[in-house]
């Protein structure tokens, strides 16, 4: 036995690893279209031996698996997650969450020592009141020789003493209003501290410790970097548009971004990716389409005989003819070759979870603009500004949300379409009260004032009328639009005074435009006839 023990005292004993608690808050983000990579970096003293590094405060839900880690300095072996953590969650220790403790340590200093005066105060003048008692419970003895004297000295103390007791009750009590009228402003300041220090502190209350088991040959620095994913990001382009004058389009360009993860971006690198490499990497498939003719007859007369069919038929009628439903996606993206458009941001962003939007400030582009007018009278009684620009900056112009402003004033906003350089925009600035429309039906022969005079004939006589109330001069396009038909048996014929210039805006048949110059107080008209002739027997749609 004692043999036994000598040698277990000889071996060698275990060696436990070192644990070494890192901080290692997210230091740069770079978000798609649809969700995030997340950064954490952070520089520390390693010695030579084995070690468990933990890295406290992170998302539960994260998937380790998904974690890139790169390690420098030291070799990982394995890693994992410690889901008791070591300890009860501990906020970040930044700059700002710091500040934020330290204003509502001193709030509720403040308040707790005015507390504390109140209650000085309080006690003062329950001093007093117990001193009035005690006078007021003074008596003689039934057999004692009391003269003149000393009952005269016995009610001067009782006075004097009263009084001044009395005086300290009124004191004290001044005293307490005083401090009160302070206390509410103290407990406000407490209160507005509180909140401050919640809106930078994570709401992860049940955090995830990360460990990784590494050992180091030597002692020294080294440098732990970890990547993740998180679908839970999202972010999208937003433009403010300025139109100056009649020739100058201003673009403010910014983004929106939110995230409801379980952590904190303080201070962080932001990069915006309009990739979407979370959504699939692989196009979709195709399947054969397998077509065939038959009589229509048969096919009638297989449907209407299949409720005398058995279940087994049915089911061999169904694998004979098989359904195919074609699906297709299709996924946005701005960048003509393919490979998406980023933007670093300059300076370090503050995004918080679950918290409101988060607009980010891009630049400002200017562009050459003209100015016009956008009249259709069949549906506005106005017509809109319209500004015609060429994107001559040497970035595409992504979809999103554009406010929009003309000469200061607030008047709309709309969606911006996708803007590659070089291309051509038409965006429309809100009513121009002054340009007034009128579109009359005249008269129709199945309207109000025409009379049914053929059953396979329509005709309808319109008058356009556009006037410029404003007090300057506008180039007018006036729009409308008349039927066109694709039979021969159809025949469709349409009279303008005056003729329009185009017939066919945008390649689409029937849409008729005109345009004017038009001066203040000018007024013009257009009239417009169309007839439809179709053969007896047949109904117009």
């Amino acid at each position: 036995m004692r043999f036994v023990l000598v040698c277990l005292a000889l071996a060698p004993l275990p060696t436990f690893a070192d644990v070494i608690t890192l901080d290692a808050p997210p230091v740069a983000v770079t978000a798609y279209a649809s969700g995030a990579i997340i950064t954490r970096t952070v520089n520390f003293d390693i010695t030579a031996g084995q070690h468990d590094l933990r890295i406290a405060d992170m998302d539960p839900n994260l998937d380790a698996a998904l974690i890139d880690i790169s390690l420098g300095g030291a070799t990982l072996s394995t890693h994992g997650w410690d889901r008791d953590g070591n300890g009860p969650y501990r906020a970040p220790r930044t700059p700002e969450w710091l500040a934020a403790k330290t204003t509502l340590d001193q709030a509720t200093e403040a308040l707790a020592q005015r507390d504390d005066a109140i209650a000085l105060a309080l006690a003062k003048g329950q001093a007093a009141q117990d001193q009035i008692g005690f006078l007021n419970g003074i008596t003689l003895p039934e057999d004692a020789a009391t003269d003149v004297d000393t009952l005269r000295a016995i009610g001067q103390l009782i006075a004097s003493d009263g009084t001044a007791a009395r005086a300290a009750i009124r004191a004290a009590e001044a005293e307490v209003r005083a401090l009160q009228q302070g206390r509410d402003d103290l407990a406000f300041d407490v209160q507005n501290a509180a909140a401050a220090l919640q809106l930078v502190t994570p709401p992860n209350t049940n955090p995830a410790t990360l460990t990784l088991n590494v050992t180091a040959a030597q002692a020294g620095p080294a440098t732990l970097t970890l990547r993740y994913p998180n679908d839970r990001v999202e972010w999208a382009p937003t433009y403010t548009l300025f139109l100056d004058g009649d020739d100058a389009l201003r673009v403010e360009r910014g983004a929106v971004i939110a995230q409801y993860s379980n952590e904190d971006w303080v201070d962080v690198d932001m990069t915006l990716s309009t990739l979407s490499p979370f959504i699939g990497s692989e196009p979709g498939q195709l399947w054969p389409l397998l077509r065939k003719i038959e009589e229509p007859s048969e096919r009638v007369q297989r449907f209407s005989s299949r409720s005398d069919l058995g279940i087994s038929q049915l089911a061999e009628d169904s694998r004979a003819e098989p359904i195919i439903v074609e699906e297709a996606a299709s996924i946005a993206t701005s960048d003509l070759s393919g490979i998406g458009v980023s933007y670093v941001l300059p300076g370090k962003v503050t995004v918080r979870t679950n918290q409101d939007l988060v607009r980010i400030a891009l630049d400002t582009i200017d562009f050459d603009a003209t100015l016009s007018a956008r009249a259709i009278p069949a549906r506005d009684e106005t017509a809109f500004r319209l500004v015609e620009f060429e994107n001559t900056s040497p970035e595409i112009l992504l979809p999103g949300q554009a406010v929009l402003y003309v000469d200061g004033q607030l008047v709309g906003e709309t969606t911006l379409e996708t803007l590659p350089p070089n291309a051509e925009a038409d965006i429309f600035f809100g009513p121009i009260e002054g340009l007034r429309l009128k579109r009359t039906v005249l008269d129709r022969n199945e309207g109000d004032r025409g009379i049914i005079t053929r059953s396979n004939e329509e005709t309808e006589a319109v008058r356009i009328e556009i006037e410029n109330l404003t007090g300057r001069a506008w180039d007018v396009s006036v729009r409308d639009a008349v039927p066109f038909s694709e039979q021969e048996d159809l025949e469709i014929e349409w009279q303008a005074s005056p003729s329009p210039e185009v017939t066919a805006v945008d390649d689409k048949r029937g849409i008729l435009e005109w345009r004017f110059d038009m001066t203040p107080g000018q007024k013009q008209t257009i009239s417009l006839e169309t007839t439809l002739e179709w053969p007896e027997g047949m109904v117009l749609r």
